[in-house]
């Protein structure tokens, strides 16, 4: 998926994860393809780590962190830390955050296609991410997540843009 939105081997990535089980074997494809791949284990020494070990949400902060301040953030799941990250990336940069959140049913139906060639894949890959890679204030939709779309109807904003309107008038 990455090597088809036009990453190359020189791209760095941050793997946000718990565990990967049997990573040896699973990771090998992934870390040929981008051998610039890194892992909090990777960048952090033992000791380092040490008081973040034996507790799961400080390992996940970890990666928060060096997600939320990461020149892309590319998502292919959901759940609360993709939805809080997007959030808070677009609060913390004005909209002006680089996410990038592949159409999952789309990419089932590719991945799930054994006759795809690989300019039809590349094609589809630049396509979804061209669509999901644009910066700036997405409109919140009624049933979409505060968490998510913080902008630009933000409470926080809207209050201090009405204080200013409101001290300006007086």
């Amino acid at each position: 998926m990455l090597r088809g939105m036009g990453f190359d081997n020189n791209t760095y990535i941050f793997l946000a994860s718990g565990k990967i089980y049997n990573s040896e074997k699973t990771m090998a494809p992934l870390l040929e393809m981008f051998p610039n791949l890194q892992t909090k284990e990777m960048l952090a020494s033992e000791e380092e780590l040490v008081p973040y070990k034996r507790f799961s949400s400080r390992m996940a902060a970890i990666d928060y962190t060096v997600c939320l301040h990461s020149e892309v953030f590319v998502t292919t799941q959901g759940g609360n830390f993709p939805h809080f990250l997007m959030g808070h990336r677009r609060y913390l940069y004005s909209g002006h955050s680089k996410t990038i959140r592949p159409d999952k049913r789309r990419l089932a139906l590719l991945f799930d296609n054994p006759n795809i060639g690989w300019r039809t894949f590349k094609r589809q890959m630049l396509n979804m991410r061209s669509h999901s890679d644009t910066k700036g204030f997405e409109l919140k939709r009624p049933n979409d997540s505060i968490y998510t779309f913080p902008c630009p109807d933000c409470m926080c904003r809207t209050n201090k843009s009405e204080a200013a309107r409101s001290s300006s008038a007086t």
